[in-house]
């Protein structure tokens, strides 16, 4: 049954329709409409078989009757002429509460850059907290020199985790003169440059091209012959560096492998995965982000790919006993063929606080006003310091998706969604419906 919220509404309705489950939407906008995610996003295959799963009670829990200060918060968010200009759904729960807040909670919608908490939950829950990535260079029996790319994306051009510091290593190892190629291997992860949802705009815009070897995250070039092929340009930085040291090779940069004898001569390991996601998830970083997926993909015992990934990520997460019906397509939020509901984000959010590696989702999260792309938000309010939250924007949608905890003390956990063309003008009532939930006393 459609409703219509008006301001006139009377508090007590609010508050019942506030916690109602029910996936019943209200009025149906015709305009700021942002594009409907694609049904026809590629299906990965069906994953491997997980034990049994162990459900969050608290999921299950019926709702309790909505405090009024927060019926009055939904009602102002519900109504504002800013948000009602688009498409958007939201799910909110307070711990001993429930659900407080439910306003097209099941209606699938771009996620944009909350996407990310997918992938960041499959890092975790594949690769483990600790996991490193291990960049090598091998000395070969034929001559050639080899650099084997090892799905680093925080590898840079100059500095301590860098192709100069490799090059030094290199110089180090006694090695003046290679007679043969350099040689990149970067079959770790496959040759697709770009997730298939991307469009030709955002490619290379906003995310680099994709490879097992990245360098300063692929974003120094945009060139046609990079965007192809990334690895082979990367690995002339490092034939460059390598001059610079000393060391003289004598043939081309080609593409090929370390062959049986080959001895290491240099190697440099990242910082675990936790760092590296939560500079990921600080930033919003793409590129990093698309990288860290193809590694979960890798995991499986096959080339790296996007698919992948997302497959070997939908399949350790059944153990959060969250059924997955939104659709995925990367692991930056940028592909159009993405789609989740509120609902979805935040019982997944909700369901992940009994893992092991949950502390490890929180910390790499932003902090209202204090980190990361929350930096500048909801200084002066409750939420200031309580709310880890991951941010997303897109042309055409934003969302905001965490944790907090009220001023009564009470944990919060949240996820909004708004899409449209007017999308990014519904961020400060956004804003103000997360603060007035940090501040509830009860």
């Amino acid at each position: 049954m459609r409703r219509i919220l008006t301001s006139a509404l009377a508090l007590a309705l609010l508050a019942a329709f506030a916690s109602c489950r029910s996936g019943d939407t209200t009025t149906t906008r015709s305009h700021g409409r942002a594009p409907t995610p694609s049904p026809t996003a590629a299906t990965p295959a069906p994953p491997p078989t997980t034990a049994p799963c162990t459900p969050d009670p608290a999921l299950a829990a019926p709702p309790a009757a909505v405090p009024p200060d927060l019926a009055l918060a939904l009602q102002r968010f519900t109504t504002d002429p800013r948000v009602t200009a688009n498409r958007f759904g939201l799910s909110i729960s307070i711990d001993g509460i429930g659900e407080v807040g439910a306003y097209q909670p099941d209606l699938p919608l771009l996620p944009a850059s909350n996407q990310k908490l997918l992938m960041a939950m499959g890092v975790l829950a594949v690769l483990g907290p600790d996991a490193r990535f291990t960049t090598q260079v091998r000395s070969a029996p034929d001559g050639n020199l080899v650099i084997v790319a090892g799905g680093d994306p925080s590898l840079t051009a100059r500095g301590p985790n860098s192709l100069e510091a490799l090059a030094a290593q290199v110089r180090a190892a006694g090695i003046t003169a290679v007679p043969g190629a350099l040689v990149v291997d970067d079959s770790r992860y496959d040759t697709m440059r770009r997730a298939a949802g991307w469009q030709d705009w955002q490619f290379p815009a906003y995310v680099g091209p994709l490879s097992a070897l990245m360098v300063d995250r692929n974003r120094d070039r945009r060139d046609p012959a990079f965007v192809a092929d990334p690895a082979v340009a990367d690995a002339e930085l490092l034939h460059v560096a390598l001059a610079a040291h000393g060391v003289h090779v004598a043939g081309p940069t080609v593409h090929g492998s370390a062959p049986d004898g080959s001895t290491v001569v240099a190697s440099l390991t990242s910082a675990p995965a936790s760092a590296l996601l939560t500079d990921t998830l600080m930033r919003s970083d793409n590129t990093e982000a698309e990288g860290l997926l193809k590694e979960v993909g890798h995991s499986t015992g096959t080339p790296g790919s996007t698919q992948g990934g997302l497959a070997a990520t939908r399949a350790a997460l059944k153990q959060l006993c969250v059924p997955l019906a939104g659709a995925d397509d990367d692991g930056s939020g940028l592909s159009r063929a993405n789609g989740r509901s509120a609902r979805e984000w935040r019982e997944l959010l909700q369901a992940a606080r009994a893992q092991p590696w949950w502390p490890q989702l929180r910390d790499a999260l932003p902090v209202a006003g204090r980190s990361g792309t929350l930096a500048s938000r909801f200084r002066g309010t409750a939420a200031e310091g309580s709310v880890h939250a991951k941010t997303g924007t897109i042309i055409g949608g934003i969302a905001l998706s965490g944790y907090g905890t009220t001023a009564g003390g009470r944990g919060i956990i949240f996820s909004v969604l708004v899409n449209g063309d007017r999308a990014a003008a519904a961020e400060k009532p956004l804003d103000a419906l997360i603060a007035a939930v940090a501040a509830h006393q009860g």
